[in-house]
């Protein structure tokens, strides 16, 4: 006789393995966190390949959507073979338009790969070189006009001059023993080459495997969320397992819409700075673009970071050009601030300026650069599960859930919403003290003796009203 476990047994079971692996976790973070962090480093390491592939994959799911919807669906009703999305019958013709959406996509993503390191790297290096050989002069001219404006305040000019050395002398240390040496030439190259050959090799096959990995995912993306959804229906109940896979898809959906928005808005962004850098004549255009550019895919922060980047390279060369260059920035960031980015981006993450910043501060300070760019996303859906389990719980108590019937809430009692703007509802602290402004001058004791006074004045007799006025005459 078999016994086959029910479907209530199966939860309980995938519940408490995931409860004692948790539990597991908690005890290694708390006690032994450093092991458990090289562990992590470990696995992340020997998955990199796979990790890159996925990430790759996910930024090129709108390019490869795009291409089937908007392209060859389109292409095929034309040529008289209309194909179903979800019909049984189209499926190898469906396959057929995958596999060329997946080829043209990777075509596209080489073609971006390629033109970035055959056109803009190398002028990126030209620009990095010229600028290091002619620091002196820049710094040169720099000290030349300060010397001008600042002749008649020798205590300010001292001060700049200072502060200018520093700086000269920070920058020339960055660019003469930290960048210029990881620039590419055949010297650097061939010691590179002999002295970490297994670590080129390393990030090649990542690369490869990646691409690989991209490719596949790209191509079967659908049987992943098959297997998920099925897997979802066979460990929990129906109505968990519909806000589980809602649940993913709002993930998707978010992550999707904001990074693919971002690089969207900072590509078609850093063009126009290039074309803008051009027009004005302003020096290392290819530069100053692609610094532009990269910075301003990280959210709030990126373009003054950008801006600033940008201003302090070219006040070496001409303080003019930076001051021109700074307000063609401003310029530029109010029309991606304004139009461009609510255009591409919408309102993707549901979230507020004030945790945007939050979001971008907090997962900056753990993670980086890498923080600053998918701590927005993150912290997005993390608030949308803190509101759905905020719902879920209003519900059980039969409470509403819209958050305007709070604005007005003083409290509640026996499930009767007690208003603020109802003077009567005074417990837990409903009341509101005089300010501070008020209590120094006492404006309310002020308006209740005049109030008082008015109040008697309306109450007295004419004839009472006639003797009070003898008595002060």
């Amino acid at each position: 006789m078999k016994m086959k476990p029910e479907k209530n047994q199966v939860t309980w079971a995938f519940t408490i393995f995931v409860l004692a692996v948790a539990l597991m976790l908690t005890y290694y973070v708390i006690f032994d966190g450093k092991t458990l962090a090289r562990s992590i480093g470990g696995i992340i390491d020997s998955l990199s390949g796979i990790i890159i592939g996925i990430a790759i994959a996910f930024v090129l799911l709108p390019l490869l959507e795009g291409i089937e919807e908007k392209i060859l669906y389109p292409l095929f009703k034309v040529i008289g073979k209309e194909t179903s999305e979800y019909g049984k019958k189209d499926k190898k013709r469906r396959a057929k338009i995958r596999k060329i959406a997946v080829l043209l996509t990777m075509i596209i993503f080489i073609l971006i790969v390629y033109s970035l390191f055959r056109i803009i790297i190398p002028q990126l290096v030209d620009s990095i070189k010229e600028i290091a050989t002619n620091l002196p002069i820049y710094v040169k001219n720099v000290d030349e006009y300060s010397n001008l404006f600042l002749s008649n305040n020798p205590d300010l000019q001292k001060i700049i001059d200072s502060q200018l050395d520093a700086y000269y002398e920070n920058l020339s240390e960055f660019l003469t023993k930290k960048l210029l040496p990881m620039l590419p030439n055949v010297n650097t190259i061939v010691k590179v080459a002999s002295k970490s050959v297994f670590s080129i090799v390393g990030v090649i096959i990542n690369l490869v495997v990646g691409i690989i990995v991209a490719i596949y995912v790209l191509n079967s993306k659908e049987k992943f969320t098959t297997v998920g959804k099925k897997m979802a229906y066979s460990f929990f109940r129906e109505s968990f397992a519909n806000e589980l896979i809602g649940g993913f898809r709002f993930t998707k959906t978010t992550f999707e819409n904001f990074i693919g928005g971002k690089i969207i808005d900072s590509l078609i962004i850093g063009v126009i700075c290039y074309i803008g850098a051009l027009l004005l004549k302003i020096d290392y255009p290819v530069l100053i673009s692609v610094i532009v550019g990269v910075t301003n895919i990280i959210p709030f922060f990126g373009p003054y970071i950008g801006g600033i980047a940008g201003a302090l390279l070219l006040v070496l060369i001409d303080p003019v050009e930076a001051l021109i260059f700074l307000i063609f920035v401003i310029v530029l960031q109010q029309f991606d601030g304004n139009i461009l980015g609510p255009m591409i981006l919408g309102s993707s993450t549901g979230l507020s300026s004030f945790w945007v910043i939050f979001s971008i501060t907090l997962f900056g300070g753990l993670w980086g650069i890498i923080g600053w760019l998918i701590g927005v996303p993150i912290f997005a859906v993390f608030y949308a599960f803190v509101g759905w389990i905020t719902n879920i719980l209003l519900e059980k108590k039969n409470l509403s859930t819209n958050t305007e019937d709070y604005y007005d809430l003083a409290y509640i009692e026996d499930k009767q919403y007690k208003p603020l703007s109802d003077k009567g509802n005074v417990k837990f602290n409903a009341s509101k003290e005089a300010d501070t402004f008020k209590k120094i001058f006492n404006v309310d004791g002020i308006k209740e003796a005049a109030r008082q006074k008015k109040v008697a004045k309306a109450d007295k007799s004419p004839e009472q009203a006639k003797d009070d006025k003898s008595d002060k005459t």
